[in-house]
């Protein structure tokens, strides 16, 4: 029987009391034993820290204040195995997740695995269709792909290491990554590699999550220019939804000042909700989940609307574009 080579698994917390010792059990119950856990304690202000130190010596438990990336970059720093694989606290890992991601490097190019993201059973409606929205995406993926979710990801220590997290980051530091670490090889995709992620449980949480996601855009496409057009996990459709909520938006405006501009509104309305509606019958499974569905693909859009200005203001205000 081949030996198992040693993998540090990287999971960072914070306020995760629900989920988190459902995730430390499915790591520590992988098929593949041979593995370094480090899970460092963002500063967490529920029970979370308490959870984890029953767990004893079977982690490397530690407490670090600061932006996620810092703590990324700081087990970069301790890392000693060939591989680092990442997942986070509201996940639970299928038994052959870490064994599945590691058969994926079948090649010196590949330098990077990401596996499929499920949905726990058991969840609230809501939750189930934001799942069913993503799983669509994850569905759809190419062999090779140009970044993950780190979630659900293997990296080769020493590119990561080349490549690090940026600390700028307070948001999607992973897309970013995942760009950069791309460029130096391939990503290979194994959908038999499971996480059960427990998505946003309410529209506020959800809202948040989008809206962050915007305000980082900028910076990410500034970086990463040539990602601007899309990829296989932000869609086209969704670049489209947002420029006709803007379209509308300033239609509306205008038709204040002038009725000439009442054909762009409609125009520009009825193509928005049209390009949702397809969207939402695309993804659904069944009728009953049309409005719901509707109305996460409608909130999202809002969520980004109001995110990329922020974004905007933000890169500007901080001066990013003074370096990439």
């Amino acid at each position: 029987m081949k030996k198992e080579k040693p993998v540090t698994v990287f999971i960072p917390v914070k306020n995760a009391e629900n989920t988190i010792e459902a995730c430390v059990k499915s790591l520590l119950n992988q098929s593949y034993k041979n593995k370094i856990i480090y899970v460092i304690d963002n500063m967490s202000t529920d029970k979370t820290y308490e959870i984890l130190k029953k767990f004893g010596k079977k982690i490397n438990l530690l407490r670090m204040a600061g932006p996620v990336p810092k703590l990324h970059n700081y087990i970069l720093d301790i890392a000693k195995t060939e591989f680092i694989a990442y997942t986070n606290a509201d996940c639970v890992l299928d038994k052959n997740w870490l064994k599945n991601l590691l058969k994926g490097f079948t090649s010196d190019d590949i330098i990077a695995t990401a596996g499929f993201c499920a949905t726990p059973k058991g969840l609230s409606k809501f939750q189930e269709l934001i799942g069913l929205e993503l799983e669509n995406r994850f569905k759809k993926f190419p062999e090779y792909i140009s970044r993950a979710p780190d979630m659900n990801l293997c990296v080769r220590t020493k590119c990561a290491k080349k490549v690090r997290f940026d600390e700028r980051f307070i948001w999607a530091w992973e897309t970013d990554f995942g760009y950069r670490l791309t460029k130096l090889g391939k990503m290979k995709y194994v959908p038999d590699a499971i996480v059960y992620h427990y998505h946003r449980p309410n529209w506020k949480s959800f809202f948040r999550q989008q809206m962050k996601n915007a305000i980082m855009a900028p910076l990410t496409y500034w970086k990463n220019f040539d990602k601007i057009k899309g990829d296989h996990i932000s869609t086209s459709s969704m670049a489209l939804s947002l420029l006709l909520f803007y379209l509308t938006l300033l239609s509306a405006i205008l038709y204040i000042f002038s009725s000439k501009f009442i054909i762009i509104y409609v125009f520009a309305l009825f193509s928005f909700l049209f390009l949702n509606m397809f969207e939402t019958i695309r993804v659904a499974q069944k009728p009953s989940q049309y409005t719901l569905l509707f109305m996460i693909h409608i909130v999202r859009t809002i969520a980004w609307s109001i995110g990329l200005p922020k974004g905007i203001y933000n890169f500007l205000k901080n001066k990013w574009y003074k370096s990439r």
